[in-house]
């Protein structure tokens, strides 16, 4: 089923929890991630980790964070998919008014 939803329905699988600050401050407990929003890695082989979202891809419904990449065997870098239940959002980006009207 989540293989087969339409693209404009697939935002609600990359949501993530947000740190205790925000949810205090704005009264959310989830938001949709986004680009340029910091979060910090909590599960994994990099747990602790903290970084900017560079890429959101709703297809795959994975994030990619700043500075999370594997070298390969000919020696090129390239980012490694996160899935968005495996962060914590510490900052939003809030060049959107509106974003945080949309969420709660």
């Amino acid at each position: 089923m989540l293989f087969n939803l339409p693209l404009h329905k697939r935002k609600l699988l990359v949501r993530a929890h947000v740190a205790d600050s925000i949810r205090e401050k704005y009264k959310i407990k989830a938001i949709t991630l986004r680009k340029n929003d910091e979060v910090i890695i909590i599960k994994g082989d990099y747990k602790g980790v903290k970084g900017l979202i560079t890429r959101v891809d709703r297809k795959k419904g994975k994030i990619y964070v700043e500075g999370v990449t594997r070298e390969k065997a000919d020696g090129t870098v390239v980012p490694i998919p996160i899935s968005p239940s495996n962060v914590i959002v510490t900052k939003l980006d809030l060049s959107d008014k509106r974003r945080i009207e949309v969420s709660s």
